[in-house]
């Protein structure tokens, strides 16, 4: 079976979490999958990327030379440093693996939308991925589906990292809005979850 590039893991976890959550089982992440792990040091030409070895591989079935194959695969360097793996590339690289995940977190709102199930009407995600705006039919929403919000954190958390916000400055606002009235129904952020999880 062929070993999943660095990008794709990363999309999948967002993916995953966001798609669990859809589903109506209540997502609890640990301290490990909240807490900012993801540091980009900046060079003249590449960029490297700090990320924690769980964020690749989640169930620690792979071995180094996969996870580094994985990555020459991709055009992309890649070294184990104890429990981290550190991916050299060039800004252009990280350029279209930051697209990749933007299009990726759209999908997965495009598929929401389309999901009958529950109550969502669009998604509003901005370009840095702080905000999600989660419009919904008012007389369909139930508290459960707040638990969305989780996908989006994930999803938003990620993405700011891999592109080097510090961090201490890492965070996502998700706002449930009442489609028809523009009234926020419940509003929550990466942060606040973070800190609760630390207590």
């Amino acid at each position: 079976m062929k070993t999943r590039p660095a990008i794709a893991a990363l999309i999948a976890v967002a993916v995953l979490s966001l798609g669990a959550c859809s589903a109506g089982g209540e997502t609890r992440p640990d301290a490990s999958s909240t807490t900012p792990a993801i540091e980009v040091e900046e060079a003249i030409a590449t960029v490297d990327i700090r990320l924690p070895r769980t964020l690749i591989d989640q169930e620690g079935v792979l071995a180094d030379e996969q996870i580094v194959d994985a990555a020459e695969q991709e055009g992309i360097s890649a070294v184990i440093d104890g429990d981290a793996v550190v991916y050299t590339m060039t800004r252009a690289q990280q350029a279209d693996m930051l697209a990749q995940m933007r299009a990726s977190a759209q999908t997965a709102a495009d598929g929401l939308v389309a999901d009958e199930t529950n109550s969502v009407t669009a998604v509003e995600i901005d370009e840095a991925m702080t905000s999600f705006k989660v419009h919904v039919d008012a007389e369909r929403y139930g508290a459960l589906e707040s638990l969305l919000a989780l996908g989006f954190y994930i999803q938003g958390a990620l993405f700011q990292q891999f592109s080097g916000v510090g961090a201490d400055d890492v965070d996502v606002v998700v706002d449930f809005v009442d489609d028809a009235t523009g009234e926020v129904l419940d509003s929550g952020s990466y942060e606040d979850m973070r800190q609760r999880i630390q207590q």
